[in-house]
């Protein structure tokens, strides 16, 4: 839809715009700050909101917008003029369109006050086109400053046997829901569903109930009853063996996006902290920030922007509630940016990254993403003293490189700071995706045929949110002995069955998906050779595929998994294990890649039904249109 389409709509008696017009202040008065309205929706929709092909229309609605950016009505309605926009044009979902407004609208006013200069660089950042010489900032790929001197590359063999381990457990993407509850609605039109919203309660009193909820979870827009949380933790505590330490990557908020506030995110941060500790009195826990700790999601302000923005609320949470498992030493950092070190064991490190700094949905980013409160400079600065002394290092993070809501600058930075340091970074365990994969890091970040330097973990999700089974995973570790490699030997993975488990609720189990990683993909070891072949072995042996695909999801055809059973759907998931950055050349031998289903609660329908009232959009008087 042009945009001379959009104005003649809107305005019902406005005209395309000519640029002889472009400076009259009188012209449609009404237009003008709803092109400001579309703005925030270019940055809102990153830029897919409207396909414009006149270069000289979208400079003369800037040059307006720009005018009408000063008058006080405008900053106060352009929020409510942006969802006009957006339904009456049919861009998205009227939930989707208010959902701007309910979380969004302080954010998108300061960005958009700093990325508005031109017109001709703001028309190439909504038309994506060769309009102006605006760089889009989500696409700007900057360098890191790499430290030279790089030791020798070490293969990362398979372990011998007979020496010390460790055993490290793996939680991710817990999703925790105090509302669920159980018999309401599970196919609601809201992005999150099986609690008490909207028509819920009233469609089950009127025995409408399409889904209802089942007693210990659903699959699909339903997240993780707290109840079935504490059965994971009693099983693994009673059952699982020793745990020498425990990550937790991430996530651990619902996905009600629309209610997050600091208030509610500190309760559950201390909440969630406090329930894993009863379980794991004595066995240190290292988080992770995930997306879904910022408020509004996704959005972990820099310390660029005003102080009002800033996450020291959260960051102090977490060191507060992570007392004891957190060095003293290390609190200062955490409480800036979300990140720490944690020397476990003689001769290993772990690193928590917190890489929201680099989610492309982080609108904070279109102002400068260059690296946000130094936290890739740091992470140098951390691997750099383990080399120095020969140490080992583990790193957990949420959001892996290659998912659609990472910034391609930040990951490949990232990426080019480990394969400088990938004699030292012996572990990567990344959450984020709710699915069980795995990722291939290359001495060339484009080249599949340049030698496997890294494997990446992306653990299975507790939440069954979108298509999955509860999970957890156990790593077994080269142990605490002289000349440890601290790598990965092998892994053990359990998951919980909703269709067995809620017809049976009050005999529920956890069920061992499989015992070794390496026996159940014929690995002889946790190395990236032999992942590497894998993905080869996979482009031909369908068996070993569909058990990896079904173990992608911990689910069979029977729990209502839709089979992956041609060529191009296999080859889209080969191609996304080789990815752990932005790329299609790193999968030139898999033609026609299928498309991978990925769980993104950002492109679910967001509802402001449930708003605050301090967010509730503002009366036709006060904001004409």
């Amino acid at each position: 839809m042009c945009f001379s389409l959009c104005l003649s709509v809107v305005t019902g008696n406005c005209l395309p715009i000519h640029p002889n017009i472009r400076n009259d202040p009188h012209y449609c008065k009404t237009t003008r700050p709803m092109l400001l309205g579309l703005l925030v929706l270019s940055l809102a929709f990153q830029g897919t909101v409207i396909a414009a092909t006149d270069c000289e229309e979208c400079k003369t609605i800037v040059d307006l917008l720009q005018f009408e950016w000063g008058e006080k009505k405008t900053e106060e309605c352009v929020m409510e003029i942006a969802v006009f926009i957006c339904e009456n044009f049919h861009i998205e979902d009227n939930d989707v369109c208010n959902f701007i407004i309910s979380d969004f609208s302080d954010e998108f006013m300061y960005v958009v006050s700093k990325v508005v200069l031109t017109p001709h660089q703001l028309c190439g950042f909504i038309m994506k086109n060769n309009c102006g010489d605006f760089v889009d900032p989500l696409a700007e790929i900057w360098n890191m400053t790499i430290p030279g001197n790089q030791p020798a590359y070490v293969p990362k063999n398979v372990v011998p046997t007979g020496n010390p381990t460790l055993r490290a457990l793996h939680l991710t993407d817990l999703h925790v829901d105090m509302f669920y509850t159980p018999g309401l609605e599970a196919q609601c039109e809201t992005p999150q569903c099986c609690r008490p919203q909207d028509m819920n309660v009233e469609i089950v009193e009127n025995g409408a109930v399409k889904q209802a909820a089942g007693p210990w979870g659903t699959v699909g827009s339903c997240d993780t009853p707290y109840w079935l949380l504490t059965n994971m933790l009693e099983h693994i505590a009673s059952s699982a063996g020793p745990i020498d330490y425990v990550m937790v990557s991430g996530d651990l908020v619902s996905h009600t996006v629309w209610a997050y506030t600091p208030e509610t995110h500190s309760f559950m941060v201390k909440n969630l902290s406090d329930t894993i500790r009863s379980y794991f009195p004595t066995t240190p826990v290292y988080f992770a920030v995930g997306n879904h700790e910022g408020v509004p999601v996704d959005n972990i302000a820099p310390h660029f922007t005003p102080k009002k923005y800033h996450m020291d609320w959260l960051y102090k949470t977490m060191s507060n509630a992570w007392q004891g498992w957190i060095p003293a030493d290390q609190e200062k950092t955490l409480e800036y940016n979300g990140c720490y070190m944690k020397k476990i064991y003689d001769g290993l490190r772990l690193i928590s990254l917190n890489n929201v700094y680099g989610d492309r949905i982080n609108f904070w980013l279109y102002i400068n993403q260059t690296d946000p409160d130094g936290t890739l400079q740091w992470l140098i600065n951390q691997l750099q003293d383990a080399e120095n002394v020969g140490d080992k290092v583990h790193i957990v993070a949420h959001i892996p490189g290659s998912d659609g809501e990472a910034l391609e600058g930040y990951a490949l930075n990232y990426y080019k700071i480990i394969n400088r340091f990938t004699n030292t970074v012996v572990g990567q365990f990344f959450g984020h995706t709710h699915s069980e994969k795995f990722y291939m890091m290359y001495e060339n970040p484009d080249d599949y045929k340049s030698t496997p330097n890294n494997v990446v973990y992306s653990a299975p999700s507790v939440t069954p949110y979108s298509d999955f089974f509860p999970a957890y995973r156990i790593y077994t570790i080269d142990g605490v002995y002289k000349g440890s490699t601290y790598q990965v030997i092998d892994y053990e993975e359990w998951f919980f069955n909703l269709t067995s488990n809620n017809a049976n609720p009050k005999n529920v189990v956890w069920e061992q998906l499989y015992k070794s990683a390496n026996a159940e993909y014929g690995l002889k070891g946790q190395t990236p050779d032999e992942y590497n072949q894998m993905i080869e072995r996979m482009k031909t042996d369908t068996t070993l595929f569909n058990k990896y695909y079904e173990n992608h999801y911990r689910r069979s055809q029977y729990d209502g998994l839709h089979p992956c059973d041609t060529q191009d759907c296999r080859n889209g998931y080969l191609c996304d294990a080789r990815q752990f950055h932005q790329t299609n050349k790193l999968c030139t031998d898999l033609e026609g890649q299928g498309k991978i289903q990925k769980p993104d609660a950002k492109k679910k329908k967001y509802s402001a039904r449930f708003v605050t009232e301090k967010s509730k959009r503002r009366g036709k008087e006060e904001c004409k249109i």
